[in-house]
């Protein structure tokens, strides 16, 4: 059977400062985009505490 891959939407609230740091990150990482820096980099982040929980080595904060 052929999946067909969906896609969601989210949105997140930030302060004019925080994107303008965003947009920039995403400039020198030369990234197409701010959100896709804010997607690649939140995923990086989410398998780092999926793998560490899975290794017993997360704390929580």
């Amino acid at each position: 059977m052929d999946r067909e891959n969906k896609t969601y939407s989210m949105s997140i609230r930030v302060s004019e400062e925080e994107l303008n740091k965003l947009k920039q990150a995403a400039r020198l990482e030369a990234y197409a985009s701010y959100s896709e820096f804010v997607r690649r980099t939140a995923l990086i982040e989410a398998a780092k505490v999926i793998n560490s929980t899975e290794s017993g080595e997360h704390e929580k904060n």
